[in-house]
């Protein structure tokens, strides 16, 4: 009965990927690893191959499309081209490590599916996502049906072979009518929570039992001898969603990530440049870091699409910070200056003043024009908001700018 675990990468680099692959090749030894990719470096795909990992780039006809949407035809393909696989787990992978067997916690059964909830309900989701994606793809009236059943993640689903195709067929047949980010996650509680998918076995995994923890929701969720427990105190198979835990963080950072990274000069262009630079700033190496991003990075003449990973590059910055890294956070602030001019969205202003902010509590000195063009951008949201009636989202930037030091 052969394993395998599936899931899909798009402008990701080594970096974001290296938890993921090396957990997956520990805890999960006899199941194969499927990767479909695009808009990943030569230097992260070298990594990848490295690895021994089957990896197949997204079709050409998929490209347009929101790659968590697309990722669903490209798993049923797979599927229907390889009958030899039984049991299937499909996930994310940027924040998604695994802590043992996902297979073996539910080999007892036969004809199943298991889909992970988390810790609220929809109706109490504090950032109001799932709300919004739900009536987004399916109306209000589908919304007030299932606002009070628990959130499902679409982001890790394991299951039989046939009870997988199924899923697959359906989530497909909806995602027919996606236009947004979101709407896989609300195609999916609205699968389930209306009782839709025909399947014998369908098991819950909940933050308190079950193989897979999906710790979004939990703001300080346990830890012990460098394991994540889920809230019954045992050690699940599956972590999902821990990027904004700083305890689960330093656990995947001892225990999935090489301690030393050289830089590899046979990758000079600028996104392995960049991949590498992420990789030296996880292992400290300011110096190094510095070096390649002043002589290669610093003066490009067009950084506007990286704009989203230099704003990344500046929190892990942040998150590794020491004193040898004040040269190189100076440096990002340049290229994110330059990097975005114009067309900023919400969530990118607020990944400006998130970093604006943390910058003020660990760096000795922030750049005053990077520190201005922040205090703009709140402004200008202020209106945007408002001329969109959007009242909250500017009541909330102008709280931010009335706390302005």
């Amino acid at each position: 009965m052969k394993k395998l675990v599936m899931a899909a990468a798009k402008g990701y680099g080594w970096h974001e990927l290296e938890p993921f692959i090396i957990s997956c090749k520990k805890n999960c030894p006899d199941a194969d690893l499927v990767l479909f990719v695009d808009d990943i470096s030569d230097f992260t795909l070298q990594r990848l191959n490295e690895e021994n990992l089957k990896i197949f780039p997204v079709p050409a006809e998929l490209k347009n499309k929101l790659i968590v949407d697309a990722r669903w035809e490209m798993y049923k393909d797979f599927l229907d081209n390889h009958k030899e696989y039984e049991n299937i787990f499909v996930t994310d992978i940027r924040d998604v490590i695994f802590q043992g067997d996902i297979f073996k916690a539910y080999d007892k059964y036969k004809n199943f599916l298991v889909y992970a909830t988390e810790a609220e309900s929809i109706k109490n989701d504090k950032g109001n996502n799932n709300q919004t994606w739900i009536r987004h793809l399916l109306g209000e009236t589908e919304y007030q049906k299932i606002k009070d059943k628990q959130i499902i993640c679409c982001g890790t689903v394991l299951g039989s072979r046939a009870e997988m195709d199924v899923f697959f067929v359906q989530m497909i047949e909806i995602l027919k009518r996606s236009t947004a980010w979101g709407d896989e996650q609300a195609a999916m509680n609205y699968l389930v929570h209306n009782n839709l998918v025909p399947i014998e076995n369908l098991i819950e995994s909940n933050v308190n039992d079950g193989a897979i923890f999906t710790t979004g929701i939990i703001d300080n969720p346990k830890v012990s001898d460098d394991n994540v427990l889920r809230g019954d105190g045992n050690i699940p198979a599956v972590v999902h969603q821990y990027t904004d835990k700083p305890q689960i963080i330093q656990i995947v950072n001892k225990n999935y990530r090489e301690e030393n990274f050289s830089y590899n000069a046979n990758f000079t262009d600028f996104v392995s440049t960049l991949d590498q630079t992420f990789c030296l700033v996880q292992v400290k190496n300011f110096d190094a870091a510095t070096k390649i991003f002043v002589q290669n990075i610093l003066f490009e003449k067009d950084l506007k699409p990286y704009g989203d990973k230099l704003l990344k590059l500046g929190d892990l910055i942040l998150q590794r910070y020491n004193h040898d890294a004040d040269i190189l956070f100076a440096a990002v602030q340049k290229t994110l200056l330059k990097a975005f001019k114009i067309n900023i969205d919400n969530k990118q202003m607020n990944k400006f003043y998130n970093l604006q902010i943390q910058s003020e509590k660990i760096v000795p000195v922030v750049n005053s024009e990077f520190k201005n063009f922040v205090k703009n951008l709140l402004a200008t949201f202020v209106d945007i908001f408002y001329k969109n009636n959007l009242p909250q989202l500017a009541m909330t930037c102008t709280k931010r700018l009335a706390e302005w030091k």
